[in-house]
């Protein structure tokens, strides 16, 4: 094993330290500040812009300067500086470097908000990391004084407003639940997401449609594959599940592992089904491929009753499990994913974007 030279090791230490003290001073300020935000929202959002903007780009020059993490979007063009409602699936924590780095290109560094429960606040966790807006378990504010300063802000200043419908990372123990209420209840099932929640995104958006000055909606899907995925062919979730149903039919199993316990024994191997934050901070996740996918959706054309905003809702996640179905079984293939694909300093237009 190749010994490291003193003057590297104490430069290794130094930054290490000198992000460690970042990270808890930031994170700390930035909670004292949200924690005032029902007092003087104006003034405390603003500042927490600021923070957040210094810390995750921080974050954002360890992972992609130090640890050389490589991250590539196709899709739409998005409007630069221009507010806009994110939709996005939730994969894991890395899922908030993939938004600042979106949020990068488009001149929006630092101006993404976040809905976070207030709970959530109560213990030290990663989202005092966040600029984010506070609202109550059932998805409400907590003042009429506290959702007007909100709404100003988000709708008198540029912001990108990031929804999660899921509310919750996908693993696959809360996949299981999702399948079988799914199967229950006549829902669509799905292999890679899990099913919408409507109690917080429907009153959320409704407000917003009826009350804001935002016109641009993007949906927005993380995408990570493994480069050596253990699993011998891609077991869904979903196929696992059915394989359990059937396994009493006297069928003989393939040679896969794909049923539930063998998923969820190669996900152990594989200790998790995306990387985590701390292990892309830490250069961990060489292993991966990091991508997002953005499509871009007028706000004309979102029903504004709530039937209407679930049945949307409900298609939009099936049209991006079938995407992130067609990733797992054929690769990244980005060029057929969408119309623009970025890699490094280079866009590549497909010929389908240039004849719109």
């Amino acid at each position: 094993m190749e010994t490291l030279p003193p003057r590297q090791i104490v430069k290794s230490l130094t930054l290490a330290v000198s992000a460690i003290l970042d990270i808890l001073l930031s994170s700390f300020t930035l909670a004292v500040v949200n924690y005032f935000v029902k007092y003087a929202p104006t003034t405390s959002i603003s500042l927490s812009v600021m923070i957040s903007a210094s810390l995750w780009g921080y974050l954002f020059y360890i992972v992609e300067t130090i640890k050389k993490i490589q991250i590539s979007f196709s899709g739409d063009v998005l409007e630069p500086d221009t507010s806009a409602i994110l939709i996005c699936n939730h994969r894991s924590y890395g899922d908030y470097i993939l938004i600042y780095a979106l949020s990068t290109i488009y001149g929006m560094r630092g101006r993404c908000r976040f809905l976070v429960w207030r709970a959530l606040y109560s213990v030290p966790s990663i989202y005092w990391l966040f600029s984010s807006l506070w609202v109550a378990q059932d998805w409400t504010f907590d003042t009429a004084d506290q959702k007007e300063a909100i709404m100003s802000q988000l709708t008198t200043s540029r912001y990108w407003l990031v929804l999660f419908p899921e509310t919750v990372k996908f693993s696959l123990d809360i996949a299981y639940e999702h399948i079988r209420y799914c199967k229950a209840n006549g829902l669509p099932v799905l292999s890679h997401c899990l099913y919408p929640r409507f109690e917080g995104f429907v009153p959320i958006m409704k407000h917003l449609l009826k009350e804001s000055e935002f016109k641009l909606v993007y949906d927005v899907t993380f995408i990570y594959r493994r480069n050596d995925d253990l699993l011998d062919e891609p077991a869904t979730v979903a196929k696992a599940e059915e394989s359990q149903d059937n396994s009493g039919e006297g069928q003989s199993e393939p040679k896969v592992r794909n049923s539930i316990n063998e998923v969820k024994a190669a996900v152990r191997e594989n200790k998790t089904l995306a990387p985590s934050l701390r292990d892309i901070i830490l250069g961990k996740s060489g292993s991966w491929e990091f991508h997002v996918h953005v499509q871009r959706i007028s706000i004309m054309q979102i029903p504004s009753n709530r039937r209407g905003l679930e049945k949307w809702l409900e298609k939009l996640w099936v049209k991006k499990d079938k995407l992130l179905d067609g990733v797992d079984k054929k690769g990244m293939s980005y060029k057929s994913l969408g119309y623009v694909y970025f890699a490094g300093d280079e866009i590549f237009a497909n010929e389908e974007q240039d004849a719109r």
